[in-house]
């Protein structure tokens, strides 16, 4: 069980998306990672941050880590890239514990799509993918529940293939996210 005042403190005064502290308490209730192999809300995240990518202020300003994406260590953040106020309006990208960073969802409703897959996406330095292997897949207990959850909630379907979503979020926002964390991770091996 994730303590909410721990999950909204790492939100660093801004506003926690509603969406969130729902799926906050929901996770609470039936169990964590036993609801999507693709999302588990978690704290301490910005750890991996700072030891894995820069401990610049300005970077991890820009940046709010809040769920894990695999069993493995990588992890979504929110990234302030200045087009919202709103903060589930912001882009979600994904930080590998192989290495990479990857826009995946361009707001937190499309990354609870994404969700919906139930598959760990798979994210090194050359991308960021979702496969769901038929042979050694596994379906998370309460993912029935969880889908109809999010429709009930807010009004989500669930999604059969992710790639055009994650497609969509990198044509849009990849680019400029490369530009503005290149500052950031000129030290780090492998492409930028």
């Amino acid at each position: 069980m994730i303590d909410t005042n721990a999950f909204v403190a790492q939100f660093a005064g801004h506003q926690v998306p509603p969406f969130l502290l729902r799926l906050l308490e929901y996770q609470n209730v039936v169990g964590y990672g036993r609801y999507s192999q693709a999302l588990t809300l978690s704290v301490g995240e910005r750890s991996g941050l700072i030891h894995g990518w820069s401990a610049d202020p300005e970077f991890l300003s820009r940046l709010l880590p809040f769920a894990m994406a695999n069993a493995s260590g990588s992890f979504y953040a929110l990234w302030n890239n200045g087009s919202s106020a709103v903060v589930d309006q912001w882009p979600v990208v994904a930080f590998g514990d192989e290495g990479g960073e990857w826009v995946v969802a361009q707001n937190v409703s499309e990354l609870l799509s994404l969700s919906t897959f139930d598959e760990e996406p798979m994210i090194d330095y050359h991308g960021v993918a979702f496969f769901k292997d038929p042979e050694w897949y596994q379906e998370s207990e309460f993912l029935d529940d969880y889908k109809q959850w999010l429709k009930a909630q807010l009004n989500l379907e669930a999604i059969e293939d992710p790639a055009p979503l994650v497609a969509a979020a990198q044509a849009a926002l990849q680019e400029a996210f490369n530009v503005w964390k290149q500052p950031f991770l000129k030290h780090k091996d492998g492409p930028a």
